[in-house]
């Protein structure tokens, strides 16, 4: 499938923004599942420095200087996808596997996550894919996606007790899950053309992906209940959102921040 990306940041303030650096992990990389035929990230007034971080994302680093009102920032670019039935493999080089045992603030395995990935253990010896599979069946059950009700600080534990979310804190909850079984996994944040009417259409998307040994690293959808297939675009991994999320950063002035994000996919071939 050929995806056309178009995706807009606007940030607008109450006062002035005397200066920002913001990390950009918003550039997908030719793989397995994908190839990048052109890609483009453009920030009027800002300075944008080009980089690759520990886990081989390409990333920017946005500077702003000089005070201004509003901050937009614009990637586009063709991609084609094909269908691997979430398989994303090893790529070379990768960083070991079992850092993606690590926990992290926003993916610690509390009670509640152990007993989740306990429950889709289940008895006897079962096979891994098996097992990756009831953890995201069993998450989409027990956290229902209602965007608004929590942000990029909640952490997977939090949306699972108060049972609703969206795609971050369903990748959250499966990467703390896997982890609790021994089983490596990471977040992953990119792009879905198509869906069941979530956040995909409009914003970026976000799932998780496990270590199964015969495959390599496959891919878990929590919040549309599948495997990442043609209609996926992978931009950025990590340990958790705050690792691959698509902007962060820090800033001076600037009083109240807005912010609006569109997503479209034209011309989808």
């Amino acid at each position: 499938m050929l995806i056309r990306v178009e995706h807009s940041t606007s940030y607008k303030y109450s006062e002035p923004l005397l200066a920002t650096t913001q990390y950009l992990r918003m550039t997908p990389l030719s793989g397995s599942t994908q190839a990048v035929e052109n890609w483009a990230v453009i920030c009027p007034g800002a300075a944008t420095t080009p980089w690759q971080d520990q886990y081989g994302n390409t990333c920017h680093t946005l500077t702003v200087t000089k005070p201004v009102d509003r901050l937009d920032i614009r990637v586009s670019g063709l991609v084609r996808t094909r269908d691997t039935s979430g398989v994303v493999g090893v790529a070379s080089p990768e960083l070991p596997v079992m850092l993606y045992l690590r926990e992290t603030p926003a993916t610690l395995a509390v009670d509640s996550i152990r007993d989740l990935a306990n429950k889709s253990r289940g008895q006897g010896d079962r096979d891994r894919i098996e097992i990756l599979h009831d953890i995201m069946l069993g998450i989409a059950e027990a956290v229902a996606y209602k965007p608004g009700e929590t942000h990029v600080h909640t952490t997977g534990a939090e949306a699972l007790e108060q049972g609703s979310g969206v795609c971050q804190d369903h990748a959250h909850i499966f990467c703390a899950a896997a982890r609790a079984l021994d089983i490596p996994a990471r977040y992953v944040s990119g792009y879905m053309t198509q869906g069941v009417g979530h956040e995909a259409h409009t914003a970026s998307h976000a799932w998780a992906e496990a270590f199964v040994d015969s495959l390599g690293w496959v891919g878990f959808d929590p919040t549309n209940r599948a495997c990442p297939d043609e209609s996926y675009v992978r931009t950025a991994i990590g340990l958790d959102y705050s690792e691959a999320g698509p902007v962060r950063g820090v800033r001076a002035g600037g009083g109240d921040e807005e912010m609006s994000v569109h997503v479209s996919f034209p011309n989808q071939q």
